[in-house]
């Protein structure tokens, strides 16, 4: 038994879920499944941003979890991410966090960091936004390539 529009739905689910856990992932997903570029960009960040808030409410469970397992000294203050943070605060962590990890475990640090969750979700939604933009930005180019080098 088929469900009607099962066809368009599964792959806008697909993004969205591949987007809840990683951004790096969900776009090529959503070029790959042959879904127009703002539809991937929309399921993307949504699907980012679900998990950033879920992270974000959750916060005091997740970081009683994280420090059981990393210990009462984690971060390590001598370590690169303790020092970018350092550095730049709650708009750096936001917008370059996406990049090294995924926005929900970027969001789980800062919160162990101590950075305020209303701040934090502002600057991470402008950070899944600007790598999300870029991935679909440099998607479309390498598929025009690609389509270009086969005709």
């Amino acid at each position: 038994m088929r469900v009607e529009g099962e066809e368009k739905t599964v792959p806008l689910l697909a993004v969205f879920g591949v987007g809840f856990i990683e951004i790096w992932f969900a776009v090529p997903t959503g070029l790959a499944l042959g879904l127009p570029a703002p539809i991937v960009w929309i399921l993307t960040v949504a699907g980012s941003m679900t998990s950033v808030n879920l992270v974000a409410f959750t916060g005091d469970a997740l970081r009683s979890w994280l420090v059981r397992r990393r210990g009462k000294d984690w971060p390590d203050q001598n370590g690169r991410m303790y020092k970018l943070w350092v550095r730049y605060g709650v708009p750096g962590w936001g917008l370059v966090s996406p990049l090294f990890m995924t926005p929900p475990m970027g969001t789980a640090v800062a919160l162990m960091l101590g950075a305020p969750k209303r701040r934090l979700l502002v600057w991470m939604f402008f950070g899944v936004m600007l790598w999300t933009t870029i991935l679909v930005v440099a998607g479309l180019i390498g598929l025009s390539l690609i389509h270009d080098a086969i005709h």
